[in-house]
């Protein structure tokens, strides 16, 4: 297995192989997204590469409430029994919705449709990937420094390393 990695200011470009990858122009970049204020940067990020290359893109959102940050499908309307499915699809669509009319010029970015799916973030973001034939994974990283990076993990890092073909993290 080969892994590269290259830094720059803004994006940690690791590449992760276990075999050839081959590329076609109907293998999407998936980029998966939070609903953090960093979705726009990795969105902008993703959306402008696969016009690079090409390629569409798929949007990604793993609907999983964190002990660590609980309500956070809270509904902006106070309905406490509204589905969280309804408030991630909801989210992402306008975050994606603001995007489009910040950069028309980006075709992937204005024919992008969201998918929210329940799941464990890394599995989840590694299975569409697997399903959807991706050329590439884009996602956000977050700093976790010490006992909290070595107890909790993180999502990024478990893609990275799980993942058989190219992942971008975008650092905002």
């Amino acid at each position: 297995m080969e892994q590269i990695v290259l830094k720059s200011e803004d994006v940690e470009r690791t590449a992760v192989r276990d075999e050839p990858a081959t590329e076609t122009a109907e293998a999407p970049v998936l980029v998966a997204v939070d609903l953090s204020e960093q979705a726009k940067a990795v969105l902008l990020w993703a959306s402008d590469y696969a016009q690079r290359v090409g390629a569409p893109l798929q949007v990604l959102h793993v609907i999983h409430d964190p002990a660590e940050s609980p309500g956070t499908y809270r509904s902006e309307n106070g309905d406490a029994l509204e589905p969280m499915a309804d408030v991630a699809q909801r989210r992402v669509a306008a975050v994606l919705e603001e995007l489009r009319q910040a950069r028309p010029d980006v075709e992937p970015l204005q024919t992008a449709q969201p998918v929210c799916i329940e799941g464990l973030p890394a599995a989840t973001i590694l299975h569409m990937a697997e399903q959807h034939g991706a050329r590439q994974i884009v996602l956000g990283g977050r700093d976790r420094k010490g006992l909290g990076r070595m107890l909790l993990g993180s999502t990024s890092q478990t893609v990275v390393r799980r993942a058989h073909i190219p992942v971008t993290i975008v650092k905002a």
